[in-house]
């Protein structure tokens, strides 16, 4: 067995002891987090600097869907 074979089952065994609640917590903490981050960011930040910005030019909203429905399709499925 090589070296690397040794490392595989060590972290084959460190994986197998985390938890699945923990790890599904984990999995959806970060497009959490990244929705609630994309919800405090400036307004300037998110829209066109050339031109008046439309609605649907509006990245926070259409991240923040985006994000939501990763949330809702992580807590269902």
């Amino acid at each position: 067995m090589t070296p690397l074979h040794q490392i595989g089952d060590l972290l084959r065994e460190a994986f197998g002891l985390i938890p699945l609640w923990a790890a599904r917590a984990l999995f959806l903490a970060l497009p959490v987090g990244l929705l609630i981050w994309v919800w405090f960011l400036p307004r300037a930040a998110a829209r066109p600097l050339d031109r008046p910005a439309r609605w649907d030019e509006n990245l926070k909203l259409w991240a923040a869907i985006a994000l939501g429905l990763q949330v809702v399709i992580y807590l269902v499925f």
